[in-house]
């Protein structure tokens, strides 16, 4: 992550710090009635979050990884940046995880303005980590996985591919989210995949 210390922290950020997955799907999603696939772009319309695409291609920072979004804050703005050219469901992804990180206490008060990158790598960083989790709970609630999982795959393996056309998000995303929350599954091999608790 990169940051420019100044001295205030985002109002936006300010009012969406602590907020779980869970919490603005109630606000902004289940109190609407909508159903599954969530869509983040309208969440986050919702919440007056910004939304831009952008060609990170020719923009430079500490990493040598592949640059997928961005969250841009100062003292009263909040936007967040998707790489254009990438497919939907990564955007869709890069959009939620860059909304962890404000709601996740990632973001110092003292850091404004402040910039912080999605990068393909940094998947040891547990703020990364983290992120990714908040991203899964926000894009795959769990109401919604039980909900497919109890019409669709009573007493059997429920597909990896099949789950991730359901919920618009990548495979490997789906595949994610089923290991964290320990259910078995048909990955993208058709092999049977079944967690370990804590894998």
């Amino acid at each position: 992550m990169d940051y420019q210390k100044v001295f205030r922290m985002c109002k936006k950020i300010d009012e969406i710090n602590g907020l779980k997955a869970e919490d603005i799907l109630q606000k902004y999603w289940y109190s609407n009635g909508y159903s599954y696939p969530v869509d983040i772009a309208k969440i986050l319309y919702d919440m007056d979050i910004r939304v831009w695409p952008f060609d990170f291609s020719k923009t430079k920072d500490n990493s040598d990884s592949k640059i997928l979004g961005a969250m841009v804050a100062d003292d009263k703005n909040l936007a967040l940046f998707y790489q254009t050219g990438e497919t939907k469901n990564r955007n869709r992804f890069t959009l939620a995880h860059e909304l962890a990180h404000c709601c996740l206490y990632h973001i110092n008060e003292n850091e404004m303005p402040y910039i912080e990158y999605r990068h393909e790598g940094n998947l040891d960083d547990q703020n990364e980590i983290e992120a990714n989790i908040f991203a899964g709970d926000l894009l795959i609630p769990i109401r919604y996985l039980r909900e497919v999982l109890s019409n669709n795959y009573l007493n059997k393996f429920p597909s990896s591919v099949k789950l991730a056309k359901t919920f618009a998000v990548s495979v490997n995303v789906m595949e994610e989210r089923l290991k964290y929350l320990n259910i078995p599954f048909i990955d993208a091999y058709n092999r049977k995949i079944v967690p370990v608790c804590g894998e």
